[in-house]
């Protein structure tokens, strides 16, 4: 009977963490007619619908009608808006393209078909991607907004851009941040008490390289001492919550800025790391390389619709929406009374614990977790190989044993999506959450069938034999190499050392593994669909092998609860 008990807490477990989990993901529900926020939300919708009804590259006729409507709704609050223009030919844009990139090697690679020069068949990309005039030449124009405040200099900017791919009409990518931050500018213009300066830029050229932001920055020097954080919003996708993804150097500051002042903050430390590594950039790059300190905002998930038709104002989930919407006027309400003050030089470690809020800690105080976590897992470890309860070996074999069930969980879901891809012709760079949760689900269950028989026979140090030597490698190397994510593995060994410690009590042992393993099965959801969303689908078989380590601790907290404690070669009696 304990048997059956222990499997069903552990399928309650399992259950348990990937369901708050999914809650801690999703966007907020879209405020109801009696809301305060329903008014702001009808008109965000309103001017969305309106400034997405086509494609709106940069240099468009398409895109000047997006920019009329946009500086009519600007000055219907009574405000003056500033349009900034610059022009760039093709010949420049390139030039841009070769700095942030590199020059690719012309001269080595083979002739075209088409009788173009490599050089030349370049610059037709370039015209690709924006309306250039007869001479090659383009127009940019940025829209700078300022409410300035009566008693102080210092302010911060939030920012979007306002231009499109020529492929979509991007509701998500980028209008759906535009009409969000209007509905916060709105908000404020009346606001005569402001403790900080608000600026409000709507770029224009992101999608041809950043050009706007670019341009912003080289004519506005002044500017750098006197905006103290920048807010930028972006889109990869157009459904799930709105992640602040990015951030920049020494920013333990800015992110509990950013914890006082949204109700639904969604962060997670590790994507700063992971997005520094990737090629990819928006317009805070340029912010950030010119030596602002910043945030970056978007929604991740839906990335099947990045730069395509069906980025539009019908398929833009509607809680996602409103988490722009709520998370714009919050910032900037919170901006309007509390200045941001970046006093400590410290960057910090942080993740989302609950809807509406964040656990945050300096580099420091994650590095003296770490060596917590590392010095009691290896405590544990030498405490049983010295009383002859485990044997060196034995935590060596169990540690290669886990380290094969990863191994054969990423190769068979490995093979599953190469056959799932091709049979559904599916491309690489892109999602499909159904045959990624059907692959997890099934993989899943195999590894957690596999641990259950065997956890089910031993004692719980006998089931930790392995999981606890390769915990403390994860939490040492991710000190030393990864130190953003090294939360996870830190508090998931202390957690396990608890339930350690309490298993000569029986009601203690049962209450801790279902309280502790639910805790362990949280914190690593988010990491796994995370990593699948950012990575897409051919990092599936990663996303599988990482889940076999939650799985695997479930199992040797649950498996082993049956068990007297008196019974077998257990802790209690050591």
């Amino acid at each position: 009977m304990r048997k059956i008990i222990s499997i069903a807490l552990m399928m309650i477990v399992l259950a348990t963490g990937i369901g708050l989990a999914g809650q801690l993901l999703r966007p907020p529900l879209p405020p109801s007619e009696s809301d305060a926020d329903y008014p702001a939300y009808e008109r965000m919708l309103t001017n969305l619908k309106a400034m997405t009804v086509k494609e709106h590259p940069p240099g468009s006729k398409e895109l000047e009608s997006v920019r009329a409507y946009l500086l009519e709704q600007i000055r219907a609050m009574g405000l003056e808006p500033k349009v900034e223009k610059v022009t760039y030919t093709v010949t420049d844009v390139m030039a841009d393209m070769f700095e942030r990139s590199g020059v690719p090697d012309f001269q080595n690679l083979p002739p075209l078909a088409n009788g173009l020069s490599h050089e030349d068949n370049f610059k037709n990309g370039i015209r690709t991607r924006a309306h250039f005039d007869e001479n090659d030449k383009l127009i940019l124009q940025n829209i700078l907004v300022k409410l300035d405040a009566p008693a102080t200099d210092r302010g911060i900017l939030i920012s979007a851009h306002y231009d499109t791919k020529p492929t979509t009409p991007g509701a998500a990518d980028d209008m759906v941040s535009v009409t969000a931050i209007l509905e916060a500018m709105r908000k404020q213009a009346m606001n005569l008490n402001l403790q900080s300066d608000l600026y409000f830029l709507f770029t224009d050229g992101e999608e041809l390289g950043t050009l706007g932001a670019k341009e912003f920055v080289r004519s506005h020097t002044e500017l750098l001492g006197n905006i103290d954080l920048v807010i930028n919003f972006e889109a990869r996708g157009n459904r799930g919550g709105l992640l602040m993804f990015e951030t920049s150097d020494d920013n333990l500051d800015a992110v509990r800025y950013f914890q006082s002042a949204s109700s639904r903050p969604l962060a997670f430390s590790f994507t700063n790391e992971l997005y520094r590594r990737m090629p990819n950039g928006t317009d805070l790059t340029r912010y950030l390389k010119a030596g602002y300190s910043g945030l970056n905002f978007a929604a991740v998930e839906g990335v099947e619709s990045y730069h395509g038709k069906s980025d539009n104002f019908e398929n833009l989930d509607r809680s996602t929406a409103y988490h722009f919407l709520k998370s714009a006027v919050e910032i900037a309400d919170h901006a309007a009374q509390v200045p941001f003050k970046d006093g400590r030089k410290q960057d910090s470690l942080y993740f989302s614990l609950l809807p509406g809020y964040l656990v945050i800690m300096s580099k420091a105080e994650s590095y003296v977790l770490s060596a917590a976590a590392a010095g009691f897992a290896l405590w544990y470890m030498i405490f049983h190989i010295r009383t002859g309860s485990l044997r060196l070996r034995t935590m060596i074999a169990e540690l290669g044993r886990l380290l094969g069930w990863m191994a054969g969980a990423a190769v068979l879901s490995w093979v599953i999506v190469s056959g799932v891809t091709r049979l559904l012709h599916l491309s690489e760079s892109t999602n499909n959450d159904t045959v990624f949760l059907s692959i997890f689900l099934a993989v899943g269950v195999c590894a957690l069938a596999m641990a259950v028989i065997r956890d089910s026979k031993l004692s719980l140090h006998e089931a930790l034999a392995g999981l606890l030597p390769f915990l403390l490698l994860l939490v040492v190397g991710s000190a030393i190499l990864f130190q953003d994510i090294s939360y996870l593995f830190s508090l998931v060994t202390m957690g396990i050392l608890v339930v350690v410690l309490l298993d000569r009590y029986r009601i203690g042992r049962w209450i801790s593994s279902v309280v502790v393993g639910t805790l362990i099965v949280f914190l690593y959801a988010p990491v796994c669909w995370l990593i699948y969303v950012l990575f897409m689908l051919p990092f599936t078989p990663i996303v599988v092998a990482i889940s076999v380590i939650p799985i695997s601790i479930a199992s040797a907290l649950l498996a082993t609860v049956s068990k007297d404690p008196s019974s077998g070669r257990n802790y209690s009696r050591v």
